[in-house]
């Protein structure tokens, strides 16, 4: 998603129960990025600004060529998002009855690094037939890491870095057949000919003395593809049928290397014994029906999909490769009943999965930081989901509106991280499938506008879960645990909305603890010049500074408590300019992202 330019972006939609035309991967939905089309001739196009206060920098614009029925179009994103955390965490160990007390203090950071360019061409005769080729080019660059003064004694830096080379090109095409059937293709092929994941860390006593150290490296090249063939056909005036084939294929090759710090050669020696070459390659093949019809004040819709996944993962490691082809059905259902005066009734359901990704699976030991290891599971299992829900929406007025949400999930072969002592005060995490669990609640969300100059939208979610463990390590939990937003736009001038955010997160029970409840608050402006082509707007997260993340692990030989907060005062600035485009007003929604950078460790 951060290769998207926000330029670009027209409207976000969430799915919660998605039909059988969208993949399956995921909790509980999907979010549908719905991208702008210019429709004026000649040239168009949007520029933007951003920065703030933590040092974030970014840069994203589109010029727009529309002749006839041709658009040509070029656009580039560059952006360093920066964020940062103030980072406590007491800890102690129990290794062979020999009992370790530690405390580390000082902030952990993350960066993302986005510079790509993309140009493309669209072709619309107005009948029968669409087609859009669209090629990019460019680098991403992340990192993360802390800088720590472990018990007032030893100073430590850990850094992680993912840097990648990427081109992608991508061809979608439509033909409408007729009056009642289409036929759609699309195919996207990315290639990233470098890629190096790196991970390092550092131990110093306050005199600058280094004592430990590691330096992890793995070099690979990724290929991934995927495309889809779709036929639907309009068998009534108001039903349809839908049928296609669905691919993705994602690979890389490449090797692990590491070499740790030797106090006796005063100099990092590479260790042998992980010099691990590496291939992996996942490929999902769908087929896929669903029927659609809107008899009367109805809407129904009916689906099933039928999955494909190979998995082969070649590694020299004794005992780590697999290769593993499995077969899956995801059966979907909707309905819904429209009434004039008392709103709209209706239910969902769908099968859904988490398919854990390389990393999780990748069997040798990593650093995180020298104190806190992590290793993956090649024999871990995917997540798979059942998602059950009944809903209630209703328009009041043209600019009021409630909506509820009663639901039920069940996830079996839960993929967790759990933290067990590995050496005296150093803990390993193991990516593991801890048990199972379930949730019941309710989400509900009104709009109102208690004033011509004042929309009030109110979003909440209550809800039971109980997890049942299914590993040593772990322990049953359950609890009710909440979440609520209230977000106020206010119009004070023409061309002026002032919002202010309220967010309150409430305790979570976890596989080894708890975390407990917090609330922050945000606030932001935006003002609109030049009949809207300019806009100026400004975001303050965690205004008042309430936002603190409190995590609490318990075992027989683990005691944690970590605490992060994030880095104060967070302010952002942005500047857009529209040339030839028609302006979509905007109510000024900003992230609620509340910057917890360290709250997995």
């Amino acid at each position: 998603m951060r290769q998207i330019p926000a330029s670009s972006i027209d409207d976000i939609e969430i799915i919660t129960t998605p039909s059988a035309r969208y993949k399956t991967d995921g909790d509980v939905g999907i979010i549908n990025i719905k991208t702008k089309a210019s429709d004026s001739q000649a040239f168009s196009g949007t520029v933007g600004l951003t920065g703030s206060t933590l040092g974030t920098l970014g840069f994203d614009g589109i010029l727009n060529y529309r002749k006839g029925r041709n658009l040509f179009y070029i656009g580039a994103t560059a952006q360093d998002i920066k964020t940062r955390s103030d980072f406590l965490q007491d800890k102690k160990t129990v290794v062979d009855d020999y009992v370790t007390i530690s405390r580390s203090d000082g902030y952990r950071y993350r960066t993302f690094m986005t510079e790509v360019a993309r140009g493309g061409w669209q072709f619309n005769d107005g009948k029968a037939h669409k087609l859009q080729v669209e090629i990019q080019g460019g680098r991403t660059r992340n990192t993360r890491g802390g800088y720590m003064l472990y018990n007032t004694t030893f100073d430590a830096h850990d850094h992680y870095i993912l840097y990648k080379k990427l081109m992608q090109a991508s061809v979608d095409y439509e033909w409408k057949i007729g009056e009642k059937s289409t036929l759609a293709a699309t195919s996207r092929l990315r290639y990233d000919p470098y890629s190096l994941e790196y991970t390092e860390s550092n131990l110093h006593t306050n005199e600058g003395v280094r004592t430990e150290g590691t330096r992890g490296y793995e070099q690979e090249h990724h290929w991934d593809s995927d495309g889809s063939l779709t036929f639907t056909h309009s068998y009534s005036e108001t039903g349809s049928f839908e049928s296609g084939y669905q691919y993705t294929t994602y690979s890389e090759h490449g090797g692990y290397t590491f070499k740790a710090w030797d106090n006796g050669a005063k100099d990092f020696l590479w260790d042998d014994s992980l010099d691990i070459p590496f291939y992996y390659r996942r490929q999902v093949h769908t087929l896929y029906a669903m029927v659609s019809d809107h008899p009367g004040n109805w809407e129904l819709n009916a689906g099933l999909r039928g999955e494909e996944v190979i998995d082969v993962m070649d590694i020299e490691m004794d005992g780590a490769s697999r290769h593993r082809k499995r077969y899956e059905l995801y059966p979907s259902a909707h309905a819904a009943y429209r009434t004039v005066k008392a709103g709209t009734f209706g239910f969902g359901y769908s099968r859904r999965t988490n398919r854990p990704g390389i990393w999780k699976l990748e069997p040798y030991i990593t650093y995180e930081d020298y104190y806190t290891r992590i290793v993956g599971n090649p024999d871990l299992n995917p997540e798979y989901i059942h998602s059950l829900e009944a809903f209630y929406r209703k328009s009041i007025g043209s600019s009021s509106s409630v909506a509820a949400t009663a639901y039920y999930r069940h996830r079996s072969d839960v993929v967790d991280v759990i933290r067990n002592p590995y050496e005296p005060g150093i803990t390993l995490d193991k990516i593991v499938n801890a048990g199972d669990q379930s949730e019941y609640g309710m989400e509900f969300s009104a709009v109102t506008k208690p004033a011509r100059w004042w929309t009030s939208t109110l979003n909440g979610n209550i809800y039971r879960y109980a997890f049942i463990s299914r590993l040593d390590g772990c322990s049953d939990n359950s609890g009710v645990t909440w979440m609520a937003g209230w977000i106020n736009v206010f119009s004070p001038l023409k061309d002026t909305k002032i919002q202010f955010d309220s967010h309150l997160i409430g305790p979570n029970m976890l596989t080894q603890g708890h975390e407990e409840a917090y609330c922050f608050f945000d606030m932001a402006a935006r003002r609109q010049f030049m009949k809207g082509r300019l806009a100026l707007s400004l975001v303050a997260h965690d205004v008042f500074h309430t936002a603190k993340y409190e995590n609490f692990r318990s075992t027989m030989s683990l005691e944690s408590h970590t605490t992060v907060r994030p880095t104060y005062p967070n302010i952002v600035a942005g500047l857009t300019f529209t040339f030839n485009s028609k302006v979509k007003e905007k109510s000024g929604a900003i992230s609620t992202d509340a910057g917890f950078d360290g709250k997995d460790f």
